[in-house]
């Protein structure tokens, strides 16, 4: 992640710490003592905390008695390991959240409602403090999440400080604080990261990520698992930047500034060794000869498999078994670039996260996923990737958000950092919709930028930005089916608004069909008709995209998820799904049963569920899919869309010349070097060895590649040199994984092929 402007407050407001006690106007006690309750000069109590030393995490089993989410029997992934943590000095904390009086003290125009200050950005929370600091000449700030959880638990190991179930509002705890298991969340000082292992001094969380933790609940979602996400150890956490009607307040904290200093960010494998520069991005297989590949996306597990199994395997602890949605892009580099969010059977749980892979470019295989984008305890939903002229944007649904139709963040590194969650700011309110973005973000030919979004029911709508994302407007229409898929088309009068074609989408149909909508003045109204393709229902997408020849292409099933078809399309006995091409601007197609398509995991008709489709540089055409047993990726061409060839998948290559590649820092030191063919089929395929390195010069990532295929030992070190990983991939095909600790001795051992897992050692930690 980049870093975020005014980063760094872990001292805020030391430069107006008080050199004497002032006696202000109003104050009705100072703090005589460590050990003596105080209030401010606006009214907030404010209890001691002695200084002290707790085990922070969740230690506990977490079940149906406080309503916890789907397979969630030992917490969240993000409470472990417990560890011990000291705090070094005594300090101050306000007995409640700050209430809607005490910020207008600050800020008279706050207009929020209730008792406490709520809808506050982490941001406000922090000038907050900071007015406050210079008013009083003490040092207020956040409470770090350690101080907060240590004096929320006050002394206590269960899972709420009033033991098995949470408190009554308004009840104290041992200490004489308020409302930490009910009512507001609260801000806290750090950014969220995992845990490290072992003892904590005054620490102050990870050095950068996406989301500050907040505590104390509640969850954002559109389900309520009241009291889970309220227990000591829960941690959520939300972008700094969000500001609005949620239900995340703060307290405050008088006391010196934390000594500890942040732990580095757990940066995911496909946020590294990202290469930045392009060679031979545009080689590919021969566009006139038919080229089609089929492979798997995401492995088994944490596809379909108890998160029990998932956690033994070695995956991040944040996947769960549903994997689903899936957003794609293809970077400036030639790497394929795919997000799914994760979850539990259930979708709509604050457990979603979202987990994401890397095909790199003239590599065979994606890479094994990781962690992708979470804000903790928030329910999000319907990954949309969009390389927007060599930015990419990534963007996700707000469910459970209110007011947040959909954010985003920017990549101009091929994903390696992404930009702060940025959040769109709408001229005039938004109209009925859902906060799931669907599969099809573009730009007009006029420069605006549409945003495609779940409407309300089985529709669609379009959000428009004119002015590259600074502020948004609902276009007013709305298409004739829900996961509608868009692209402009190429009519229109030579300065004239061109129209808007969207495909299909589920929960409506005309005589069995597939509804498709076009509108002529940007998406205010749109005329709905009907196309060849059969209907959809739910966990059905179909996708849509311009293609660079100029021609669309169409992908979806053939069967709708309850197993209706046109009668003409099922006397044709037609089965699966299909890709379709089109010259006249959708109008009629070239439609082609796409071969190797396997079931619903729970139906048993052959899919590919929510689909997403882009088309590289070098011409090919990558489409994924969700729903199946195992999510797959289909990589072909015109050509072979537009032939009578059936499965078969191009053999590997032959022979061809080998290059060698390489990348520096800034300051002249060796960052990558790596080789490639320059395959006589036309193709980029990495062979040979690649290596990288830190900036300090030592050791990150080595793998010998051979045609595309990794072969013989792969390994990641730490910037200091430790063993993280390594894979021994061998001649039969399978792969042996094995993860190190921290002190060198191994971890766990999983054997793999084909992505899936065929043995495990080591235990579950």
């Amino acid at each position: 992640m980049k870093e975020e402007t005014g980063y760094g407050v872990w001292g805020l407001g030391s430069g107006v710490r008080a050199k004497a006690v002032f006696v202000l106007a109003g104050l009705l006690s100072l703090a005589a003592g460590a050990d003596e309750a105080w209030v401010n000069s606006v009214g907030i109590r404010m209890a001691p905390i002695p200084a002290g030393t707790f085990q922070m995490g969740e230690p506990n089993s977490t079940g149906p008695e406080v309503n916890a989410p789907p397979e969630m029997t030992q917490g969240d992934w993000d409470e472990k390991p417990v560890h011990q943590v000291t705090i070094t000095q005594p300090f101050s904390i306000s007995e409640t959240e700050v209430t809607v009086d005490q910020y207008r003290a600050f800020k008279p125009d706050y207009t929020g409602t209730g008792e406490y200050a709520t809808g506050v950005s982490w941001q406000d929370a922090c000038a907050f403090c900071e007015w406050l600091s210079k008013k009083e000449g003490r040092t207020y700030r956040l409470p770090t999440e350690a101080e907060w959880e240590y004096a929320c638990r006050a002394g206590t190991t269960t899972l709420f400080s009033s033991g098995a179930m949470p408190p009554q509002p308004g009840v104290p705890n041992a200490w004489g604080l308020k409302n930490m298991h009910t009512g507001a969340g609260e801000w806290c000082l750090d950014w969220h990261g995992a845990y490290p292992e072992g003892l904590q001094v005054d620490p102050v969380g990870a050095a950068l990520s996406y989301a500050r933790v907040y505590r104390g609940g509640p969850e954002m979602s559109r389900l309520t698992f009241e009291p889970y996400y309220r227990r000591s150890a829960n941690r959520g956490g939300m972008a700094p930047g969000y500001r609005g009607a949620h239900p995340i307040g703060f307290r405050v904290v008088e006391g010196p500034a934390p000594s500890g200093k942040p732990w580095r960010e757990d940066v995911p494998w496909v946020r590294l060794c990202v290469k930045q520069s392009a060679p031979e991005v545009l080689r590919g297989p021969d566009p006139v000869k038919p080229h089609f590949r089929k492979r798997p996306l995401l492995p088994i597990p944490p596809e379909n498999t108890p998160r029990s199994e998932i956690l033994a395997a070695g995956l991040h602890p944040a996947m769960l078994r549903h994997n689903h949605c899936p957003g794609l892009a293809v970077c400036p580099n030639g790497d394929v670039l795919a997000v799914y969010f994760t979850a539990t059977p259930e979708e709509y749980t604050p457990s979603v996260a979202f987990i994401g892979s890397r095909l790199r470019f003239g590599a065979d295989e994606w890479d094994m996923p990781g962690l992708f984008f979470d804000l903790p305890d928030a329910c999000e939903e319907s990954p949309l990737l969009w390389n927007n002229n060599g930015t990419l944007w990534s963007v996700t649904g707000g469910v459970g958000m209110p007011g947040v139709p959909f954010k985003w963040q920017t990549s101009t590194d091929n994903g390696a950092t992404w930009s702060e969650v940025l959040f769109p700011v709408f001229t005039s309110p938004p109209g009925p919709h859902t906060e799931q973005p669907i599969n099809s973000a573009f730009r007009g030919s006029d420069g605006t930028i549409y945003m495609p979004s779940d409407g309300d029911g089985a529709t669609s709508v379009l959000w428009a930005s004119r002015d590259d994302g600074r502020t948004w407007s609902d276009t007013g229409g709305r298409t004739g089916g829900r996961h509608t898929t868009f692209v402009e088309l190429k009519d229109g009068a030579r300065g004239q608004r061109r129209g808007i074609l969207g495909m299909g989408g589920k929960n409506s149909n005309i005589d069995g069909y597939m509804p498709k909508s076009i509108s002529r003045d940007g998406g205010k109204t749109w005329e709905v008709s009907k196309t060849p393709f059969p209907a959809l229902a739910s966990n059905q997408r179909p996708t849509l995209i311009r293609l660079e020849s100029g021609r669309l292409f169409m992908a979806g099933d053939w069967q709708s998820y309850d197993d209706k078809q046109p009668e003409a399309v099922r006397a044709a006995g037609l089965r699966g799904a299909y890709v379709a091409l089109s010259e006249d601007e959708g109008e009629s197609w070239k439609i082609k049963t796409l071969p190797g398509v396997e079931p619903h995991e729970k139906k048993g008709y052959p899919t590919i569920g929510y689909s997403v489709a882009v088309q590289a540089q070098n011409g090919l055409i990558h489409l994924v899919t969700s729903m199946n047993p195992q999510n797959l990726h289909f990589e072909m061409n015109e050509a072979w869309i537009l032939s009578d060839t059936e499965f078969v998948e191009t053999p590997p290559a032959a022979q061809g010349e080998v290059k060698s590649y390489e990348e520096k820092y800034g300051d002249g030191k060796p960052k990558a070097s790596w080789s490639a063919m320059l395959a006589n089929d036309g193709r980029y395929l990495l062979h040979g060895k690649e290596t990288w390195w830190y900036p300090n010069g030592q050791m990150q990532y080595e793998v010998t590649f051979d045609r595309g295929r990794k072969t013989g030992p792969e390994v990641f070190y730490t910037e200091d040199g430790v063993k993280l990983w390594s894979w021994d991939h061998q001649p039969d095909g399978t792969s042996v994984w094995i993860q190190w600790r921290p002190d060198g001795t191994q971890k766990r051992q999983s054997t793999w092929r084909e992505m899936k897992v065929l043995s495990i050692s080591g235990k579950q930690e």
